[in-house]
C-alpha cells in the first residue's frame, strides 16, 4: 500500500508491546516456552508489511552475523533466558535465504531502557544455531517506537561486537565488516 503509520500510532504500538512483554513476564510469554509467539509473529509481520513495509519481513544481512552456537534453538532459548534476555514477540520478521528466523530475543537494562541489544536465531541443518545481531532503539519504549521502526540510530557493529563478547559464539561465516549504521546500509552494500 505504501503508507507509513504515523509516529504517534507507532509509539502507541510500542506501549502495547511494553504491556504485553512486561505485563506478563513469564517463561510462557517471553521466555523459552514462548516459542508459540514465532508463528504469531510471522503472521503479524506479513500482515503489517501490507500496511507499512517498515514492519513487514526483511532479509537479514551478512553484516549482522555474530556467530554460531553449538546448540539447537530450543537450548539457545534456555541459555538466553538465563542470561537475562527476553523473547521479542513483536519483532519484525527476518529471513535468511528465504527462511524465517526461529527466534527473536532482546536484552534491555530495564523495561523502559531507550536502547536494546537484539539477537535473531536461525536454525542450521545440523542442530546448531546462527545468531545475527544489532543494537537499536527499544521496540517497547513508547518514546522510542518511531525511531525503532525507522531504524534511527540502529548500529550493527555495536550489536555484533556485544553479542560476540557476551555469548558463547564461534565465527563460522566470512562476513563483511559490520557498519556502525542500520541494516539498510549493510543491505545496500550487499546489493552492489
Amino acid at each position: 500500500m505504501g503508507i507509513e503509520l504515523p509516529d504517534p500510532l507507532v509509539n502507541f504500538g510500542a506501549g502495547l508491546g511494553l504491556t504485553v512483554t512486561y505485563g506478563v513476564p513469564s517463561r510462557y510469554n517471553v521466555g523459552p516456552e514462548g516459542r508459540w509467539w514465532e508463528a504469531v509473529r510471522r503472521e503479524l509481520s506479513e500482515l503489517g508489511g501490507v500496511i507499512d513495509e517498515r514492519i513487514g519481513p526483511r532479509p537479514i544481512t551478512a553484516a549482522e552475523y555474530a556467530g554460531t552456537v553449538d546448540m539447537p534453538p530450543a537450548l539457545v532459548d534456555e541459555y538466553l533466558w538465563k542470561e537475562g534476555f527476553i523473547r521479542n514477540p513483536f519483532s519484525r520478521l527476518k529471513t535468511l535465504d528465504g527462511q524465517p528466523e526461529c527466534g527473536s530475543w532482546v536484552y534491555r537494562e530495564s523495561p523502559l531502557a531507550p536502547r536494546q541489544h537484539h539477537v535473531m536465531l536461525f536454525a542450521t541443518d545440523d542442530a546448531r544455531t546462527h545468531l545475527y545481531a544489532h543494537e537499536e532503539a527499544s521496540s517497547v519504549n513508547p518514546r522510542m517506537g518511531a525511531d525503532h521502526v525507522d531504524g534511527n540510530g540502529q548500529n550493527i557493529a555495536e550489536g555484533v561486537t556485544w553479542a560476540r563478547e557476551k555469548l558463547p559464539l564461534t565465527i563460522e561465516k566470512e562476513t563483511p565488516d559490520p557498519p556502525e549504521a542500520a541494516w539498510t546500509v549493510a543491505y545496500e552494500r550487499e546489493q552492489t
